[in-house]
């Protein structure tokens, strides 16, 4: 084996880490780019997107990206979210939105007269949804009576957007609201969002103020069973599952500027194992780089080892530990879905399986295995994983 120590492995396995290689997911970033520069081409809001995908195909990489993009340019505020069942939505906005407003306050007095109102608002709402918080600006601000201390999240989330995106306008800015995991929001914040965004969107002069979000594949029946017409509110779009093409490029481009070739088998097998699942597949390039016994180039039997490494790691990670959390009854299910491969797998061959009588005998697992990620309905009667591979998993290390 060679000794990499001089060499950096260009790979980056992990949850949210930014690839060296974004493959595949130019056309997404290009349709979310086109509609950030419409927004700073016309200081109006644009239609809020929401991008579906399942766990691990790099939804979150893809929203970091786009708000690194969009603060390269110095004309957008970033805020970003990570929605949870445990947290409130409001509380979650005022607390990233209080630092993107005191980054914006910081380049002089000019934006400090601009954001005067804003600002009072801003603190209606912290007083309302967060009172115990503590959202200094190195300045007394007191709240606006009136403004966004309601109580009720949709009306006040609505006044502080319109607030504060008016100030943005001022400055020739825009903000940029991006959320993580959407489809773990209490529902009733959900509900609350989609009416500010609703009401903010059907203003003659909507204020600059974007919105970004990502989550599972349910996110979109998610959003319409908070509020019936979020099916038409949102863009909706959905992050796939890289094909052969894509992921030799995720594979072959990195390793091309650090002067490492593939052999072609190699590429073929390390491509064939992945089976297009970009988490996989930096898992994999990192072990095939570590164990290639040449320097320059990566063969066959280096990629039949990093291969077999990789599993194990993201065995060991990401499938072992949701199986390790599932009680028996869930995992009775899930034994049940792997039939299917990745699914989806019909309820009522479901309960067949599981030699249960009727489908609501199955619906206590079913609720607690979509409440903790670990499966999802795509359809009404259906389930199917939220992890690529899982099925696979359970065929090789739970089965006989």
């Amino acid at each position: 084996m060679v000794d990499n120590s001089s060499g950096i492995n260009p790979f980056r396995p992990g949850a949210g880490r930014v690839p060296p290689e974004l493959a595949g997911r130019d056309a997404l970033l290009d349709t979310v780019d086109r509609s950030l520069r419409q927004v700073l081409a016309t200081s109006e809001g644009e239609r809020p997107i929401v991008i579906s995908g399942l766990r691990g195909v790099g939804k979150t990489v893809l929203l970091n990206e786009i708000g690194r993009q969009a603060r390269e340019t110095r004309r957008w505020a970033v805020v970003k979210i990570e929605a949870s069942a445990g947290r409130s939505l409001g509380q979650a906005i005022a607390r990233e939105l209080h630092g993107a407003l005191r980054s914006t306050l910081s380049v002089g007095e000019h934006a400090r007269e601009r954001f005067a109102r804003a600002l009072r608002v801003f603190r209606s709402f912290q007083v309302s949804v967060d009172p115990s918080g503590t959202y200094g600006f190195g300045f007394e601000v007191g709240p606006e009576p009136g403004y966004a201390d309601s109580g009720a999240l949709e009306r006040d989330l609505e006044d502080l957007l319109r607030e504060v995106g008016t100030a943005f306008r001022e400055l020739d800015q825009a903000l940029l609201l991006m959320v993580d995991e959407l489809q773990d929001a209490p529902k009733a914040d959900l509900n609350a969002l989609n009416l500010a965004l609703h009401a903010l969107g059907q203003e003659p002069s909507p204020v600059p103020v974007m919105m970004v979000g990502t989550g599972l594949p349910s996110l979109p029946a998610v959003l319409a069973d908070a509020t019936s017409y979020a099916e038409r509110l949102y863009d909706y779009r959905r992050l796939d599952l890289l094909d052969d093409a894509e992921t030799r490029v995720a594979l072959t481009r990195p390793t091309d500027r650090s002067g490492v070739v593939w052999a072609a088998p190699a590429l073929d097998r390390a491509v064939e194992a992945i089976a297009g699942y970009p988490y996989f597949a930096q898992a994999c390039g990192k072990h095939v780089w570590d164990v290639r016994a040449e320097a320059g180039r990566i063969g066959l039997e280096d990629a039949e080892a990093g291969v077999l490494r990789a599993r194990d790691e993201v065995d060991q990670g990401l499938y072992q530990s949701r199986w390790d959390r599932a009680t028996p009854k869930q995992r009775e299910l899930l034994l049940a879905m792997a039939e299917d491969g990745d699914g989806p797998s019909a309820i009522q061959d479901l309960v067949a399986r599981t030699g249960k009588r009727r489908t609501s005998d199955l619906s206590v697992s079913r609720n607690e295995l979509i409440k903790n990620g670990h499966v999802f309905a795509p359809d009404r009667g259906f389930l199917a994983f939220t992890v690529p591979g899982m099925a696979d998993f359970i065929h090789r290390t739970v089965t006989p």
